[in-house]
């Protein structure tokens, strides 16, 4: 994961913390320096809608060991330079006790968003361009694509407690981009998932998707006990 695609990441976080219509939270904002007199860049800020002065600065940092004191010191001269606003650094390896400290004296906040985390808070507006995902559900959505791209069929397995639309966005959102390592997480569940309602969607969501060939149809008829996914299976089997 790139600097840029985990500030993108760090914003969908923040997207989920203030949430539209009453927030807007964008990515690189050029702010004007008090003292150096230059635009600053900022890696994300919160507005609250018709306010052009943000309510929230965000600097996102991609380090593989905890922000010191010296990074730290360089977020402090940028708010300092930009003016009295609230701010947060967040860092993917966490923070010394210093930075902390120092951060904290300057009443900036500090976040860890694991580049674990960041990896399925990516994917977010890939599942928001198949569905309208409600905001309650919009992270969980991200962290499932990303268990398609990896062909992670462990947390499906389990109860997601995802409705079925935004279900059906994430498997669309992963078959658009990754089809062989959806299909793969797909076929698992139409075999194993305990529940038959989960077991017969993805029967029809694999056939939909062109991606169950009369083998895959034949092994999963050998374990299928329900009647409904046993009949679907037939009919897509031509007997």
């Amino acid at each position: 994961m790139t600097p840029k695609e985990y500030e993108q990441a760090v914003l969908e976080r923040f997207g989920t913390l203030f949430p539209p219509p009453r927030f807007t939270v964008k990515h690189n904002v050029r702010l004007g320096g008090r003292k150096t007199k230059a635009r600053r860049q900022v890696d994300v800020c919160v507005f609250e809608t018709g306010n052009p002065k943000p309510a929230l600065l965000i600097e996102a940092k991609r380090h593989n060991r905890p922000i010191d004191s010296v990074h730290a010191g360089a977020t402090i001269a940028l708010v300092r330079d930009v003016g009295a606003i609230p701010a947060v650094m967040v860092a993917t390896a966490g923070f010394s006790r210093a930075a902390r400290n120092y951060l904290a004296a300057e009443s900036i906040g500090h976040l860890t968003i694991t580049l674990t985390e960041a990896q399925g808070l990516r994917w977010i507006p890939l599942v928001e361009q198949a569905f309208a995902v409600d905001h309650e559900f919009r992270e969980v959505s991200g962290h499932l694509v990303e268990a398609l791209r990896t062909g992670n069929a462990d947390l499906f397995l389990d109860e997601t407690g995802l409705p079925y639309e935004e279900c059906l966005a994430v498997f669309a959102a992963g078959l658009s981009h990754f089809p062989d390592t959806t299909a793969h997480v797909l076929k698992e569940l139409a075999r194993e998932h305990f529940d038959d309602a989960v077991r017969f969607n993805a029967v029809q969501v694999l056939n939909d998707a062109d991606e169950l060939a009369s083998a895959d149809i034949v092994i999963l008829l050998a374990g299928e006990n329900d009647p409904d996914t046993r009949e679907l299976l037939h009919e897509l089997l031509g007997n």
